[in-house]
């Protein structure tokens, strides 16, 4: 058998292995999806329904986010903090 023939052969072996691999990666693809569409559809599942601020139990910790030791406004955030002298226009 010539080096060229044994390449061939070693090719499609590796092409049979990779169709085979992505029979088997849309397989797993297909039982994601199904195991997402269960878990939608179950009210027992938090965050599956699509409504992550009650599954959350309110809003995310971003949203509360202040900065380090700030105080948060009196006012509630409603008015902005001056400009810095070289922001102006």
């Amino acid at each position: 058998m010539s080096e060229h023939e044994k390449a061939a052969e070693r090719m499609e072996r590796e092409a049979e292995d990779m169709e085979h691999r992505s029979e088997q990666v849309g397989e797993d693809i297909a039982d994601a999806r199904e195991d997402w569409e269960r878990k939608k559809a179950d009210d027992k599942v938090p965050g599956a329904g699509g409504d992550p601020q009650r599954a959350e139990g309110g809003l995310p910790p971003e949203a509360n986010y202040t900065t380090s030791g700030d105080e948060p406004p009196e006012d509630g955030g409603s008015r902005l903090p001056p400009p810095e002298p070289d922001e102006t226009d």
